[in-house]
């Protein structure tokens, strides 16, 4: 079996990846918070982490427990249906199923569990439980908090001292708290925001103790890898693991991994710089196989830059590949996930760490071979490998005719028949001008013509 490398935030090092159990490996990332659409950045670890699923699935014979949780209880949520004088449920539905219809655009792969978070209060209950009587957790106010410095490993993943977290983060300074970076695990609610009944009084769940709660319930103790942003890793993650072990005694996962941040034009996405690009509006101008390439075009532990140049980087790379697959008879494998090379450089790449730039560089060496080659047996064999090797980057999986009538033309071809049939006429009222005039601007949509016996043909062109 090929071995896979992965870089450990818990442990700062690149390490083997080795399962509790090889017969069920166990992935946890943290979902979405349903309040507002989601952006290009919240993208990118929901198609970095379907690539490591993938991998992990190929490696493990499909036996692997991925489980991404909807958040569907939060203050952020509260106030965005109080702004829109609209009902939480509804908010949040619409949310989730903007959510979904857009993850099946960039080709992210459905989970194994998608538990919601308004599901599992009876589960984070019974965890807040387990913390009190451990002596983690105390009740103050109507709160339930954790006992930060009753845990001697927290900040044992960030790798920072718990007065440097004070000093360096904005923590709730509250007067029922035991000491400052005590975070909260119940909270009373306000007039008109969700509320279930406990033994600490009517209220609902702080953010960090829903992921410790679901992820334990579908996962376990203790899993194999847990996956989310740079930004999560402090408190979220932190808490989450210090939860963990209050109420458990061990490592919430043996492995955490962590993708870099998204920047706009080399800045930070804010609402006062008026750059958030959201997914739902960036789907509608490109595939979401343009946006998938960009998103894998660069290593996912490093900061990635959204650019309109990378953005029509990503378009001529796809043109040129699928360009490359319309010379063969390979066909569209789209849902059937094919068996695994022995020997796969694509599998290689991505077992380096998810080295995804090198494994989108050997699609490439593919494509270029298909376009020297003169051998039509040749050519169709290196266009069904380009296709099985793409599939495992979720990628070239449409079918070459509709990607480029798709994505590579400024016509649609309603206006393409319409422009071919005022040349016909103008080369029969022996306007040549006119006629050449239009197939420049065919040309310059990419669009061929030939004029044959049987009439004007089209075509897109390829991008070689």
């Amino acid at each position: 079996m090929k071995k896979l490398k992965l870089y450990n935030s818990l442990s700062n090092t690149l390490e083997d990846f080795i399962p509790i159990n090889a017969g069920n490996v166990r992935m946890y990332s943290c979902g979405p918070t349903v309040y507002a659409s989601p952006h290009i950045g919240n993208a990118r670890p929901l198609v970095v982490f379907d690539i490591l699923y993938r991998v992990l699935r190929r490696l493990y014979a499909n036996c692997v427990t991925y489980v991404r949780n909807i958040t569907d209880v939060d203050d952020k949520i509260n106030a965005r249906a109080k702004l829109e004088n609209i009902s939480i449920g509804e908010l949040t539905t619409a949310v989730t199923a903007e959510f979904h219809k857009n993850l099946k655009l960039i080709n992210v792969l459905p989970v194994t569990h998608e538990p919601r978070a308004t599901d599992h209060i009876s589960e984070m209950l019974s965890l807040i439980d387990m913390l009190r009587a451990n002596g983690f957790a105390y009740e103050a106010e109507g709160h339930v908090l954790f006992r930060v410095k009753k845990m001697a490993q927290y900040g044992m993943l960030s790798k920072r001292s718990v007065d440097d977290m004070i000093a360096g983060s904005r923590v709730e300074v509250a007067a029922y708290k035991e000491d400052p970076m005590d975070f909260v695990l119940w909270k009373p609610s306000q007039d008109g925001d969700p509320a279930w009944d406990s033994k600490y009084g009517l209220g609902r769940p702080g953010w960090h103790i829903e992921c410790s709660a679901m992820s334990h319930k579908y996962l376990g103790e203790q899993f194999d890898i847990h996956t989310g942003g740079q930004d999560l890793m402090f408190p979220h993650h932190e808490n989450e693991l210090a939860q963990n072990f209050g109420a458990f005694g061990c490592i919430m996962a043996n492995y955490w991994i962590h993708n870099g941040m998204l920047l706009v034009d080399n800045q930070k996405m804010s609402k006062s710089l008026g750059n958030i690009i959201s997914l739902d509006h960036i789907l509608q101008k490109y595939d979401g196989e343009v946006i998938r390439y960009v998103l894998l075009s660069t290593h996912y532990q490093k900061t990635l830059n959204w650019t309109d140049q990378s953005v029509n980087h990503a378009l001529q790379a796809l043109d040129r590949l699928y360009g490359a697959l319309d010379n063969t008879n390979a066909a569209n494998t789209s849902g059937h996930e094919s068996s695994p090379q022995i020997n796969s450089p694509v599998l290689d790449a991505l077992c380096a760490n998810l080295n995804t730039p090198l494994a989108l560089k050997y699609l490439h060496g593919l494509a270029d071979m298909i376009y020297k080659s003169c051998d039509a047996d040749e050519i169709n064999r290196l266009g069904h490998l380009l296709r099985q090797e793409a599939e495992i980057l979720g990628l070239l999986q449409k079918n070459s005719s509709n990607w480029f009538r798709n994505s590579s033309a400024e016509l649609d071809e309603n206006e393409i028949q319409k422009l071919i049939a005022e040349r016909e006429k103008a080369k029969m009222e022996k306007n040549f001008l006119l006629a050449d005039e239009i197939r420049a601007k065919l040309l310059k949509s990419n669009i061929k013509i030939e004029d044959t016996r049987d009439g004007t043909i089209w075509k897109f062109l390829r991008n070689h």
